[in-house]
């Protein structure tokens, strides 16, 4: 016998009672929100992301050709041997 607690029915009403009241959390949040931006900012303010950093700082001289034969290198080393150049280098 299936519990009554696992009836698809039961389970499905509880999934809307639980989307229901997540919305209204998020209703609430968003006034929330919207509130301490009015009242610090004087207005709502849309995010903006931030701007991609990780290509303001590219460190080209890795791929440079002198440093192949030693990339290949350390690349086939015993990993235990490269945690150890790793730990020193450091």
């Amino acid at each position: 016998m299936v519990s009554p607690n696992f009836d698809p029915v039961v389970v499905e009403q509880k999934i809307a009672q639980l989307a229901l009241r997540d919305s209204e959390f998020a209703k609430r949040a968003e006034t929330r929100e919207q509130q301490r931006q009015i009242a610090k900012y004087g207005s709502v303010r849309e995010y903006q992301f931030p701007p991609n950093t990780s290509q303001i700082h590219v460190t080209n001289w890795v791929h440079k050709k002198w440093l192949r034969p030693f990339r290949f290198m350390f690349r086939n080393m015993p990993r235990p041997l490269r945690k150890l150049v790793k730990r020193l280098s450091a």
